[in-house]
């Protein structure tokens, strides 16, 4: 048979293809374990947000894994900076608009961003919802989120005119003006409560999870068998000619 092969001028493909074959198959594979352990997470996270509320010491002593803290419920005590509050892009409904991130100063000295909720784009400037802007100590009750990554079509942050299009939270208490002394790697949402019809509008965070994995490992594997079905082909004619000749 391998004198067959080698005649044929098939030893270099037959292990090209099989190279191909492992990687193709190994990547489907990853996708597979992905999948599950996205499934496994998105189970947890459903369990999670029903959980009661933990304070921001109990967060940040599990911050290390960061899966194990996202979406979960926080209470945090504190003094809004809406002088230093940062706009989100991120459209709610249909309507265009921005979410107001405001920095939170808590009685421990800590700064920690609060996503306090929508503003639709003719309520962006803070001059026009002046009701909205509390004053004093305030009790958050919210979720942890951590940031997200944009994709090939998301804009850059204007970070200069305070236009964020991507949840990048290290970038975000970064642009913070003043001493930040645990820059936290994460934020809180801020949970829906009764705002008189004042803006911003909390709890609109909408807990959700891209899992195409299935799609991803279907198509190498699918990719594995075209490898396959090439070969064979290429293999069949490179016979055919050898016996001719």
């Amino acid at each position: 048979m391998i004198d067959k092969f080698r005649r044929a001028g098939l030893i270099l493909p037959l292990l090209f293809t099989i190279v191909g074959l492992v990687i193709l198959i190994g990547l489907g594979n990853w996708q597979m374990e992905r999948k599950a352990w996205k499934a496994n997470l998105i189970d947890l996270v459903n369990k999670r947000i029903v959980s009661p509320a933990s304070s921001l010491e109990e967060v940040v002593a599990l911050s290390k894994d960061l899966d194990a803290i996202r979406f979960q419920p926080v209470t945090v005590r504190g003094v809004f900076d809406h002088t230093q509050e940062r706009h989100y892009f991120l459209p709610f409904k249909g309507k265009v608009g921005w979410h107001v991130i405001t920095p939170l100063k808590t009685e421990a000295g800590d700064v920690v961003l609060i996503d306090r909720g929508f503003v639709p784009e003719g309520l962006k400037d803070a001059s026009l919802r002046s009701k909205g802007l509390v004053e004093g100590p305030q009790v958050i009750e919210g979720l942890v989120r951590l940031s997200e990554e944009g994709n090939y079509f998301s804009p850059k942050n204007d970070v200069r005119g305070n236009k964020w299009y991507v949840r990048d939270v290290r970038e975000l208490y970064a642009s913070l003006d003043g001493d930040v002394k645990r820059p936290f790697p994460f934020m809180i949402d801020q949970k829906r409560i009764e705002t008189s019809g004042e803006w911003p509008r909390p709890g609109v965070t909408k807990v959700k999870f891209s899992d195409k994995h299935l799609g991803y490992a279907l198509t190498w594997y699918g990719l594995a068998l075209t490898l396959i079905g090439v070969f064979i082909a290429f293999a069949f004619s490179r016979f055919s000619s050898s016996l001719r000749k």
